[in-house]
């Protein structure tokens, strides 16, 4: 894709030219929040391989929100032992037969079946994911004038709010709210909403919808709060000029040259208190 892409809206963009297309993503930030600029220049420059949790969690997302893609680009292996003669000509048969599929192991796309019936039987879920689905973004930041880019899971025109679908393991409340500090969602819906109002579209409001990816698929749905949003935004300021100097500079550096003090973290003398105390009594 053209490095001098326009600022828009993109439709129908796969997955892997979207990654190519210039510009600072989200995902991006959250490498310089968590490592250093060295460890961003380094995976920008040698993307790596999706994992078998990224393979599965794309396949979920065609599932439910492209579920035509979904039909065509998803099919599960032949099921049997992989090493026996037999399955192995079914497999390379089913391969020769469909050369652009994407073959899943029948768990993997059992999974994919479960968790998109679970997402289309609650009601809310469906409303909520009404809307333009995989829309990928370009936009100027209005602040620093860097290139941005996003990818929005779905935008819920009649009710202004950006749709982002997640997996989890548990969707229950307090663990997807540590999750959401864990993981940078809360840069996430600031630096897409940022996006959305760069491109003159009127979205102030960022939901999840949250699937299990066990049984019995549990579906939770949330709305980031206007707090957590500017949270959000407070992260990213100082990340987006890092990524500015790093640019204009070309120099990317990694952790501090210097010694530094170090401690256990904060919650850990808690923790060594109920232990030692637990034996003390015991």
């Amino acid at each position: 894709m053209s490095e001098t892409l326009e600022p828009g809206l993109y439709e129908k963009v796969p997955a892997a030219t979207y990654h190519r297309m210039p510009g600072v993503s989200q995902s991006q930030l959250k490498v310089l929040r968590e490592l250093s600029p060295a460890h961003l220049r380094w995976q920008m420059d040698h993307p790596p391989e999706p994992s078998p949790a990224m393979v599965l969690g794309a396949a979920i997302h065609d599932a439910i929100l492209l579920p035509d893609d979904f039909e065509t680009v998803w099919r599960p292996l032949a099921a049997g032992d992989g090493r026996t003669k037999t399955v192995r000509g079914l497999r390379a048969a089913e391969a020769a037969a469909a050369p652009y599929a994407v073959f899943l192991t029948t768990q993997d796309y059992a999974t994919c079946l479960a968790v998109r019936d679970a997402v289309a039987a609650n009601k809310k879920a469906r409303q909520l994911l009404n809307g333009e689905a995989e829309r990928s973004a370009v936009w100027n930041d209005p602040r620093t004038g860097i290139l941005c880019r996003g990818r929005f899971d779905l935008l819920g025109e009649r009710t202004g709010t950006i749709v982002d679908l997640k997996t989890s393991r548990c969707a229950a409340k307090d663990k997807f709210s540590r999750d959401i500090w864990s993981y940078g969602y809360h840069m996430q819906a600031a630096f897409y909403l940022q996006g959305a109002r760069a491109l003159g579209l009127e979205y102030d409001r960022f939901a999840f919808v949250v699937v299990e990816k066990d049984p019995p698929y549990g579906v939770a749905l949330y709305e980031m709060s206007h707090g957590a949003i500017k949270d959000g935004e407070r992260e990213i300021e100082p990340l987006m000029d890092l990524y500015r100097q790093c640019i204009e500079g070309d120099v990317w550096p990694g952790y501090s040259e210097h010694v530094q003090m170090i401690d256990l973290p904060a919650w850990a003398p808690h923790q060594l208190d109920q232990k030692l105390g637990g034996s003390n009594g015991g």
